[in-house]
């Protein structure tokens, strides 16, 4: 079975940093253009993952506070 706790004690690499900034990056920018077709239930599930890829990330040490600076370019905005 699989154990959520083990999960977060676990070190990650900066390779799999990275692959999680970039999945977070992709669900914001789903969620986005769920919110934008009216798709009420689809945007609030991509925000639930994009909540839990921020808190993985936020769990592993990265810190994504206005503060950081990071945030912005994290979710980015849609041109």
């Amino acid at each position: 079975m699989y154990d959520a706790t083990e999960a977060t004690i676990t070190p990650k690499s900066d390779e799999e940093l990275k692959e999680l900034v970039s999945l977070a990056r992709l669900v914001a920018y789903a969620r986005e253009n769920a919110k934008d077709l009216n798709a009420e239930f689809s945007a609030y599930c991509l925000d639930l993952a994009l909540g839990a890829l921020l808190q993985d990330l936020d769990s592993s040490g990265v810190s994504l506070s206005p503060e950081s600076g990071q945030d912005s370019s994290l979710l980015g905005t849609r041109h």
